[in-house]
């Protein structure tokens, strides 16, 4: 009699980097995120599911984040109908490790950037602009201002590849234009001041750059190209470019909410005009009086449920909400 062995093949494990991408795909292909992007896509959503698959396969960084909240980035590119690309410079998410105050410790964060292609081209959508630019200033080019009527003059030659700034300009179609220019050294104070990736701490092998240090990186980019890394240290000058176009746009130009939703998720960095506000968005007490006797109404008898608030899900969905 002969006894048969069988041989168990045991599975190899996989690696944490693996499990993020399977976790992942299923994310994106559950029915609510594909439900979210059919609604805002149509047709293209299949297209963006899989190039934002794509991109989160080949970026380490983003695999090392919590994935509901690069879904929750991405979704907001697909409402701005904007493609995630590095190479075509529309949208791409970047990855902050922002402090993280419950559990005293720094979290790799998904953070949608619009570049400056993106806001020429949501610019556009609204079909108030005749055009719309903005570019590079080299040494030669810039001839002067007008301080009273804030037109730069451009009209000189190139005579170098060395940077002097930054100028956008635009016309509406009935007429209106504006420009407007940061010298470099306005451009590296300003990156300096408010991009997330300056606000590290600072080590001997990884210092803070200083004003001068971003000039000249800026100028050594400007000759050999970009390093490609997204932000300031790896293309200042498209960071630049993006920079000088938002605040005009944002100062000047005529903004969809489109724009708007844009230009306040594209700026992180708090300031006063944020705090404000958050302080004016706080829950306010509402008191109802009543204008025959003057009497203050109780609404305590008026006042909703929590329970009556909160959303069942319907029967059957799929626990798959990126946003829960």
């Amino acid at each position: 009699m002969t006894q048969t062995m069988t041989a168990v093949v045991k599975q190899p494990q996989m690696t944490a980097q693996q499990q993020a991408i399977v976790t992942f795909n299923n994310k994106v292909n559950g029915s609510y995120v594909q439900n979210q992007l059919k609604s805002v896509l149509g047709a293209n959503s299949g297209t963006f599911a899989t190039s934002l698959v794509e991109i989160f396969t080949n970026d380490k960084k983003l695999q090392g984040c919590d994935v509901n909240k690069v879904v929750q980035e991405a979704i907001k590119a697909a409402t701005l109908k904007l493609p995630l690309n590095k190479q075509l410079g529309y949208a791409y998410l970047m990855v902050f490790n922002n402090w993280d105050k419950e559990t005293r410790k720094s979290i790799p964060t998904p953070t949608l950037t619009i570049g400056y292609r993106g806001y020429i081209q949501m610019a556009m959508r609204t079909g108030q602009y005749r055009n719309i630019n903005a570019d590079v200033v080299y040494e030669g080019e810039l001839c002067g201002k007008d301080k009273l009527s804030g037109s730069i003059d451009l009209s000189g030659e190139k005579t170098s590849d060395r940077i002097e700034g930054f100028f956008a300009h635009f016309e509406t179609v009935n007429g209106f234009s504006k420009t407007l220019y940061m010298s470099l050294a306005e451009m590296a104070a300003y990156a300096l001041k408010y991009s997330p990736s300056f606000k590290r701490k600072p080590t001997k092998d990884d210092p803070i750059p200083t004003v001068d240090n971003l000039c000249d990186l800026a100028n050594g980019q400007a000759q050999n190209g970009p390093t490609g890394k997204v932000g300031w240290e790896g293309d200042f000058l498209s960071m630049g470019i993006k920079t000088v176009l938002r605040r005009l746009l944002s100062k000047y130009g005529y903004l969809s909410i489109e724009i708007m939703g844009a230009l306040s998720e594209d700026e992180k960095a708090p300031n006063v005009q944020q705090v404000r506000d958050e302080e004016f968005s706080e829950a306010k007490e509402i008191i109802s009086v009543d204008e025959q006797t003057g009497e203050v109404v109780d609404m305590a008898e008026n006042k909703p449920s929590e329970a009556s608030l909160s959303s069942a899900k319907p029967n059957g969905e799929e626990d798959d909400n990126p946003f829960e």
